[in-house]
């Protein structure tokens, strides 16, 4: 075993891995080549003998990239376990199992079908920005183990469904007894869950009808993000169907979207608050850690339940989730991607979707409208505008004086991620510039349409002022 330099490449963008994993055109930047280094990098971060999980979403990418991942892996002398087409739920509990040292997939999870990605996990959890680190500076320095030809690690096939199913039908169980008969409708997006949320649904006594369900890349149905635009086809026949509630996922399964009986969507702050209630009421306190962009609902219905909530910025759960804190912490949640502790590290939508579906048949009885009764619904607004990257650190001073001074009853302001100012109403409002793109988003609620159209348009006015003080006019 050697280590050895490579031939130097063009270099690569300064940062591979953004709020989560790493993600991007299949021609420009997660190509054949970094698969392979990122494989190389792994291994090399690893000991030799290590054995990893890899699986794949369903994009028409995934062979070219799982492939030269798997060759830089075994190069180095580290075993591969090909579990193939997974969701990435399935994929991360793998990092727990016995003999493995980590799990890897190879998804762009809602990104469009153009896109892949990777995303790399180590006892449970995404790796922390620490452990990316380690891989990026093996793929800048382009110092990799080279095993020797007696050394050089194996590729080994596996089948995961049925234990992943298995585990997560046990954690269901100990929540609530098994259904009588619930009709739910289940949208996989032609994604990796495809296989995996109908038969657990089906294995806990629902009556499960499907769309979307085959495995195609192409994401013919519709794009794998579930937002409200891309859900307007399953809304329709949602609201037509006898189903008491519809879930619905994106490209790789971490992803749930709950839509009603009647058709609605459902807001993601209110599903957090719904799953993080009932984690802390069932040991009558606990901690809820959750995304800078999240609501206050989340604060109001957890500390009604005797239960505490903190917020980290977005993409840094599992920095949260790997400290000595973690047994205090009953869930964890960013918009669209619930991390039962309970039953493990990772966001799991498909977990999610099976406990909406017990909740809406126990607490619900039947009706997804009346389970989410109880936890109020307040207007939210999103939204963007163009920041170029080198004007963003100018551009978030510019803004956080401008709201300051035009924000009058001001409770606490986070600095963690942008800045967000909580008032004392419980409106608040978030400004972050993104990490992975040229653009500044905005994040308000209120708990009424008046005081939420103040405040937006208090931002809107401070965000082109911000701008054109920043020089980019």
């Amino acid at each position: 075993m050697h280590y050895r330099r490579a031939e130097e490449e063009p270099t690569l963008a300064q940062k591979l891995f953004g709020t989560s994993g790493i993600r991007g055109g299949i021609s420009d930047k997660v190509t054949v080549d970094l698969a392979l280094d990122l494989g190389r990098a792994l291994g090399t971060y690893l000991s030799g003998g290590s054995t990893v999980a890899v699986g794949t979403d369903a994009r028409t990418s995934r062979v070219a990239l799982k492939n030269a991942f798997l060759a830089g892996l075994v190069s180095t002398g580290v075993n591969a376990l090909d579990i193939s087409i997974a969701p990435m739920p399935a994929v991360a509990s793998q990092s727990i199992v016995s003999g493995l040292s980590a799990s890897v997939i190879v998804t762009a999870s809602h990104n469009p079908p153009t896109d892949n990605g990777f995303k790399f996990f180590v006892g449970g959890r995404e790796m922390v920005k620490s452990e990316e680190a380690a891989l990026e500076k093996h793929v800048f320095a382009r110092t990799f183990r080279v095993a020797s030809w007696r050394d050089v690690g194996k590729v080994a096939r596996a089948d995961i469904r049925s234990t992943y199913l298995e585990r997560v039908r046990r954690f269901l169980l100990s929540r609530s007894q098994t259904a009588d008969g619930m009709r739910v409708l289940i949208d996989s997006a032609n994604g990796a869950a495809t296989e995996y949320t109908p038969t657990l649904l089906g294995r806990l006594g629902f009556l499960v009808t499907t769309m979307n369900s085959h495995h195609d890349g192409h994401f013919p149905g519709r794009l794998p993000e579930p937002s409200p635009s891309n859900l307007a086809d399953t809304m329709r026949v949602s609201a037509k169907s006898e189903a008491a509630v519809t879930l619905c996922h994106d490209g790789d399964g971490d992803r749930l979207a709950v839509i009603d009986e009647k058709g609605r969507f459902v807001d993601q702050n209110r599903i957090i608050a719904l799953f993080a209630r009932d984690e802390v009421q069932r040991r009558g306190e606990g901690l809820v850690v959750t995304s800078i962009d999240t609501s206050s609902v989340i604060d109001e219905v957890v500390e009604a339940a005797g239960g505490h909530v903190v917020r980290v910025p977005l993409g840094s759960l599992q920095e949260r989730l790997s400290s000595d804190s973690r047994r205090e912490i009953v869930f964890a949640s960013e918009p669209w991607k619930p991390i039962f502790t309970d039953l493990g590290g990772w966001m799991d939508g498909i977990a999610g979707a099976g406990r909406l579906a017990q909740m809406t048949f126990d607490a619900g009885n039947g009706s997804c409208i009346r389970l989410m009764s109880s936890i109020p619904e307040y207007p939210v607004l999103r939204d963007q505008v163009a920041c170029p990257d080198a004007i963003k650190p100018q551009f978030m001073a510019n803004v956080r004086e401008m709201l300051l001074s035009r924000i009058n009853n001001v409770q606490r302001v986070l600095d963690i991620d942008g800045i967000r100012i909580e008032c004392s109403d419980g409106s608040y409002v978030l400004v972050r510039t993104s990490g992975t793109e040229p653009k500044a988003r905005v994040y308000i609620g209120a708990r009424t349409q008046d005081s939420l159209d103040k405040l937006a348009q208090i931002s809107r006015d401070v965000m082109k002022r911000a701008l054109d003080e920043s020089g980019l006019h």
